[in-house]
């Protein structure tokens, strides 16, 4: 069968990722498809749905796939054409066509705001956080948290991620997102165990591995120069990851996890995540994994 990878063809993200999958579809003996996802038309009328990339000027392809898994949809610089590509995928969807993670539980899962919530409306531990467009909100919650970290709701890799204890020093990055229109995320900091964090990796139902990524500063992710390192997945620490990965409706996934003196808190999950940096640590590719959760999820 055709699998098809979706990614824009503008930029490539994480590409050892992809060449993973591509390894894996492979060797499963099934065939590639490269779905670019700012390259592609949907064309629809009475009960049908089409869609077709053009590469160029000529470069013209219809597309079919019997499934597709969803790695990123670019960088996204306006509202229209971030919802435009959302449903792209999701036109996919509408013909059969499974999608992991299916585009509306990725939304879910890559937006902080929600994701964290839904955690937290279902009883498992997140920090405690405040979300506001009202700089003076995000100013009364710094001065109520003390030490706090400053975040994007839809950021990554640990870039544009503040450190403040000094509310008027936060008025500042609060002044400034207000002037982009932006909301404030503002967490409670967290003294983490090992100054790092636990990236558990699930795909289905199962824990496949997971990682400590330990910083060389407050931050522990990998772009950043923490130094990931094998995991022991402890019975707690599988069961949050399990839980959080069924909360969001998602086939796989990175569950980032900290350790404190108070207990576990889980951080974010991730529904696109790079495991270059746990496969290294583990010596598990979780390509392998993700594709044969695709293949069977076509045949159920």
């Amino acid at each position: 069968m055709d699998i098809g990878i979706i990614r824009p063809y503008e930029v490539e993200y994480n590409p050892e990722d992809v060449v993973d999958l591509e390894d894996a579809i492979r060797s499963l003996g099934h065939r590639i498809k490269r779905i670019y996802i700012d390259m592609i038309g949907v064309k629809f009328g009475r009960g049908n749905i089409n869609y077709y990339q053009l590469i160029g000027r000529s470069n013209y392809e219809e597309l079919s796939v019997s499934g597709a898994v969803l790695r990123h949809i670019g960088v996204i610089r306006d509202f229209e054409q971030f919802v435009h590509r959302l449903w792209i995928v999701r036109a996919f969807e509408l013909n059969g066509i499974y999608v992991m993670n299916p585009v509306m539980n990725w939304l879910l899962a890559s937006d902080k705001f929600i994701s964290l919530m839904l955690l937290a409306k279902h009883g498992l531990p997140v920090p405690d956080t405040v979300v506001s467009e009202n700089m003076f909100v995000a100013y009364n919650t710094v001065k109520e948290f003390g030490k706090s970290v400053i975040k994007q709701i839809r950021g990554a890799m640990g870039f544009g991620v503040f450190q403040v204890d000094d509310a008027d020093v936060a008025m500042h990055i609060f002044s400034y997102l207000t002037n982009l229109n932006k909301p404030m995320y503002v967490q409670r900091f967290l003294d983490k165990v090992g100054n790092g964090d636990y990236r558990v990796v699930v795909v289905g139902n199962e824990v496949i591995g997971a990682e400590f990524r330990r910083g060389v500063s407050w931050k522990s992710n990998v772009a950043q120069g923490a130094k990931p390192e094998p995991a022991k997945v402890t019975g707690e620490l599988s069961e949050l990851a399990l839980r959080a990965i069924e909360v969001l409706g998602l086939d796989y996934g990175g569950v980032d996890i900290a350790e404190t003196r108070d207990g576990y808190f889980i951080l974010e999950v991730n529904p696109t995540m790079s495991w270059q940096g746990f496969k290294k640590a583990t010596g598990v590719n979780p390509a392998g994994y993700i594709i044969n959760r695709l293949i069977n999820r076509i045949r159920t």
